[in-house]
């Protein structure tokens, strides 16, 4: 497992903290098509911490997760459905 990855029970406990939607955008997400995400990128010092981990649905993490976008989702108020205190509204 590549450093940037996070285990499976990070993923899972996130999944579980979001209440199964994208951080993103809020659509329900099933766990086998959701992506877990860097909030801080590791490029930047981000970690594979739980509080580092968002999920994300696909559409979401392929639009912002891989093509350069990564100052959208440093900060976590950035996200619209994930608040500062790491909790779903």
């Amino acid at each position: 497992m590549s450093p940037r990855e996070f285990v499976q029970e990070i993923k899972d406990k996130a999944f579980v903290r979001q209440k199964r939607v994208c951080a993103c955008c809020g659509d329900a997400i099933e766990v086998d098509s959701s992506y877990a995400h860097l909030k801080k990128p590791a490029e930047l010092g981000g970690d594979t911490s739980l509080q580092n981990c968002v999920i994300l649905c696909r559409k979401c993490h392929l639009q912002y997760g891989h093509i350069g976008k990564w100052a959208k989702f440093v900060i976590t108020q950035d996200y619209p459905h994930f608040s500062a205190d790491g909790m779903p509204h």
